[in-house]
């Protein structure tokens, strides 16, 4: 049975509003692999607030929990447009917001490796300003994806 229309609109919205979730993924697992080698034996996979870590994982487990990570923030965007009422309008806003989150939560990931690798655990802190610096490079992209949609 040949898909319909309706099938084939669902299909295209969800790979739609997956892709930067799957790029941010992409990316991260790249920076994961170029850093890995100087990785401590526990690596930090939370950060309190003043950006000491308080809980470490194995390097494999910290990636796992980035990806995780990335398919939960897909599986909620996917939601959110499955129930908006307005497919096109909301398409495009998600689709923007997609951008925005998955760019700042890929800065987050790439900043937190860089600050683990090389580093002891008793040394290790994660610079306050990379929060604002996620927000704003999130910020960047949701702009540039506003201005294509």
């Amino acid at each position: 049975m040949p898909p319909t229309s309706s099938t084939v609109n669902l299909s295209r919205r969800a790979a739609v509003l997956i892709a930067p979730f799957a790029g941010g993924a992409l990316a991260s697992a790249i920076a994961f692999l170029l850093l890995r080698d100087s990785f401590p034996d526990r690596v930090p996979t939370h950060f309190s607030l003043d950006g000491t870590p308080d809980r470490f994982s194995s390097s494999a487990v910290a990636l796992g929990q980035y990806m995780l990570v990335f398919a939960i923030e897909a599986i909620g965007t996917l939601a959110a447009g499955w129930s908006a009422k307005s497919a096109l309008t909301s398409l495009r806003s998600l689709c923007v917001f997609a951008c925005g989150l998955a760019t700042a939560t890929a800065y987050l990931f790439s900043a937190g490796m860089w600050t683990t690798s090389g580093s002891e655990d008793s040394l290790m802190t994660f610079s306050l300003i990379q929060l604002p610096l996620a927000i704003v490079v999130g910020a960047a992209a949701w702009y540039l994806s506003r201005s294509r949609a």
